[in-house]
């Protein structure tokens, strides 16, 4: 009785595990997902994803630069010349993000505006911001800051305004943590270099 009662609890511990885990997504299965929802995404605006940063720093209306790191971004205005220098502070805003895999899945209304999921202390009316060359500070559990928004920083000035599609591997704790997500920023702004 006992080795019965032993297999039909081996059994559904079996079962149970397997059906658990094929609920489950793998990374490589969430990545290929990201790729897929960014690939729409560009596809369903109408994106041209450029190899080489323009040589004038002037973008066509649908143009992005695609940088080594997979991070994708449209200079909107390069800003006003004033380059961001070692140990900086620099504040950001900007207009709205949303979930570019819910954009992917067909919800263009979904906006995280004026706040960024998980972040409700955070909205682009009140400035976010990290200290260029201090790595510990372009990640935080508390706001949307993240890896992505520094990279363009080599390329434009104070005040600049960007687009961004930014893969979960540049982005906020949340995006990186949680479930692959990858974000898209309307006219991110580089506000202050202090």
């Amino acid at each position: 009785m006992k080795k019965r009662i032993l297999s039909i609890v081996s059994v559904v511990i079996i079962f149970g595990t397997l059906f658990s885990c094929s609920q489950g997504k793998s990374l490589q299965e969430l990545l290929q997902e990201e790729k897929k929802a960014i690939d729409q995404f560009i596809d369903m605006n109408g994106l041209t994803i450029l190899k080489d940063y323009p040589k004038n720093g002037v973008f066509g209306t649908n143009e992005y630069y695609r940088t080594t790191d997979g991070l994708f971004f449209q200079v909107v205005d390069s800003g006003n010349g004033k380059r961001v220098q070692l140990a900086n502070d620099v504040s950001i805003r900007y207009e709205y993000c949303q979930s570019i895999k819910d954009v992917a899945a067909g919800d263009t209304t979904k906006y995280y505006y004026p706040y960024h999921p998980v972040y409700y202390s955070s909205s682009p009316y009140q400035p976010m911001s990290f200290v260029y060359g201090i790595s510990a500070t372009y990640s935080s559990t508390a706001t949307p800051v993240c890896q992505a928004w520094v990279i363009p920083l080599s390329y434009v000035g104070e005040e600049a305004v960007l687009n961004l599609i930014i893969p979960s591997a540049l982005g906020s704790y949340y995006d990186m943590n949680t479930d692959i997500r990858p974000v898209f920023y309307k006219n991110l702004k580089y506000t202050r270099f202090n």
